[in-house]
């Protein structure tokens, strides 16, 4: 099992994470967590990540952890029509990320349930077709407004998402070499994910494996707190009968 990994790991520098999450302090929370190998990833969503992105290569620049890591970055979606990203190959280049990661983080003014599956299931093909990004973050994941707000409280269970869908990301996932995230904290220890919609999710991540898909694993943490949880992904992983001849894990970054 690979419980010494976590690809998904925000920083304080971007406003999503908070105080706890400084370089240097969730390096050293990974080392005693026994990760050999992680990935920084924090969100470029615009101009105004610019500054952010530059000060967490400088606390890079000065690493001293026995943890590999790898330099890499988040995107969204920035025009759902378009189906474009927030990150770019010219933004890839300035940067130097070595590790690009990405998908839908919202439903896209879609109002209806088979619309925003539709419109899900559209967008997270057009990520992993994207040949700059590595992977397809949280798939079916939304936020805990779209619950509160009861946007999403349809959504208890994936009998609504047809098996074709499974079949067609699959086929984009294997063709385009794009892996696909198991995200502890989008996922399991998301609060409005019972223990029905857990087993779907496990059944669903069954098939991409059984079709030939590679994954990562993650706790997406934004505390430091959090940073354990990429190991209740590996466990997830596990129980999906995902071999670990099928986890991605990508070269770690020269940091100098």
């Amino acid at each position: 099992m690979r419980d010494d990994i976590d690809l998904h790991i925000h920083t304080t520098h971007c406003g999503c994470a908070n105080e706890t999450m400084s370089v240097p302090a969730l390096l050293e929370r990974c080392d005693e967590l026994g990760y050999r190998h992680i990935a920084i990833t924090d969100h470029y969503n615009g101009e105004q990540h610019d500054e952010p992105q530059k000060r967490i290569q400088e606390d890079l620049r000065d690493y001293d952890s026995p943890v590999a890591v790898t330099w890499g970055v988040e995107c969204t979606i920035a025009d759902a029509e378009a189906e474009t990203h927030t990150v770019t190959e010219e933004l890839v280049a300035e940067f130097g990320y070595d590790f690009v990661i990405g998908g839908p983080h919202g439903r896209y003014e879609a109002t209806e349930p088979d619309e925003i599956i539709e419109t899900q299931h559209r967008l997270m093909l057009a990520t992993v077709c994207n040949p700059i990004i590595d992977v397809l973050v949280h798939p079916w994941w939304f936020s805990r407004r779209e619950f509160e707000q009861g946007t999403m409280s349809w959504f208890t269970d994936m009998s609504r998402i047809p098996p074709w869908h499974v079949e067609e990301l699959a086929a984009a996932c294997v063709e385009n070499e794009t892996s696909v995230e198991m995200n502890a904290g989008g996922i399991i220890h998301h609060p409005h994910f019972e223990q029905q919609m857990l087993d779907d999710y496990r059944e669903y991540l069954a098939d991409l494996c059984e079709r030939g898909v590679t994954f990562t694993l993650c706790s997406d943490a934004h505390d430091i707190d959090r940073l354990e949880w990429a190991k209740d992904a590996a466990g997830f992983l596990v129980e999906a009968g995902v071999p670990d001849e099928q986890i991605f894990v990508p070269e770690p970054s020269d940091l100098s």
